[in-house]
């Protein structure tokens, strides 16, 4: 525990109004002597707690911006592409309703490119769900053209549906919409969550700081007594305080947040093996980097303002 009396020798130097804001904030990065304890309710199983909220935080966020660019990837890829379905006629064969299909689409303007896809391709992408025995048999499987539209000037689609439609008569056009509005609301709906578990490991925080703010006045009465006697303010009180919680929120949130990027790496790594994500871990990308760097300064922040509003009010009850 610090020595009350020298703490009290150099309380004329710790009023804000003196050092000013930039002089408080670099004292407070600075220095580490308070009259909190080192150890205790607000020690070394504080910063603990606290790295375990940031490690909580950095997954709920990276899962956040994971899914929601990983959402607009794919909505951007279905947005510029449609797919023409040609399931077997009795009125045309296969190969002659590509080719009329094809024909229209060649005429059309706003259509890239235009690719039909052959037996093989199809059972290709269906086997994963069918399998290969059951695709090697006499299974009639629907014959598909993968467009690519000129986004600037892209085609009338209701239009190039019924045109499509006359020129097969088992064609029909996909614009991927049904799926788009799925993926949407699917990115929507974890993003949320993912805020929601942010902001309850925030208030979990805050809970937790006050507690052991409170705990560690309390434990130092006499101390915060003595200092009042010899004219220390609360204002130096609660810029010890700040100090203190200030270096256990920053090192718990350094730590939170290297648990966080490690695991994400692990899952990514685990991931791309495997193939077991639909949306890959490792899609926290570098643009996404400053938001988890930011979250030792963001526990940081919490702590001080937290134990600082913490102090003033629990000195009102206790003087």
């Amino acid at each position: 525990m610090a020595d009350p009396l020298r703490s009290a020798d150099k309380a004329p130097t710790f009023h804000d109004e003196e050092r000013g804001p930039a002089g408080t904030l670099a004292a407070m990065l600075v220095e580490t002597r308070s009259v909190m304890p080192a150890a205790g309710a607000t020690g070394m199983s504080l910063m603990l707690a606290i790295a375990a909220m940031c490690f909580l935080a950095s997954l709920a966020l990276g899962a956040a911006l994971s899914v929601g660019g990983k959402a607009r990837e794919w909505t951007n890829d279905l947005s510029g592409s449609l797919t023409v379905e040609i399931k077997p006629s009795r009125e045309m064969e296969p190969e002659e309703q590509v080719d009329a299909v094809m024909a229209v689409l060649a005429r059309t303007p706003g259509i890239a490119t235009a690719t039909p896809l052959t037996f093989d391709d199809t059972a290709a992408l269906l086997e994963p769900w069918l399998g290969g025995d059951v695709l090697a048999g006499d299974l009639p499987l629907p014959r598909l053209i993968d467009i690519a539209i000129d986004r600037t000037s892209p085609p009338d689609m209701a239009a190039l549906a019924i045109d499509i439609a006359a020129a097969a008569p088992a064609a029909a056009l996909d614009t991927h919409r049904q799926w788009r509005s799925e993926i949407v609301n699917a990115a929507r709906s974890a993003e949320w969550l993912s805020y929601g578990v942010l902001a309850l490991v925030a208030a979990t925080t805050i809970a937790i700081v006050v507690f052991a703010t409170r705990a560690g006045l309390s434990a130092n009465r006499d101390v915060v007594e003595v200092l009042h006697l010899i004219g220390a303010r609360d204002g130096f009180i609660a810029s010890e305080v700040q100090r203190h919680f200030l270096h256990l929120g920053f090192r718990g949130g350094l730590i939170g947040a290297g648990a966080g990027a490690a695991a994400f790496l692990a899952l990514g790594l685990a991931g791309a093996a495997g193939n077991l994500y639909l949306v890959s871990a490792s899609g926290i990308g570098p643009e996404y980097l400053p938001a988890l760097i930011l979250i030792p300064f963001a526990a940081a922040l919490v702590a001080v303002a937290t134990a600082r509003v913490t102090v003033f009010q629990t000195l009102e009850r206790m003087l």
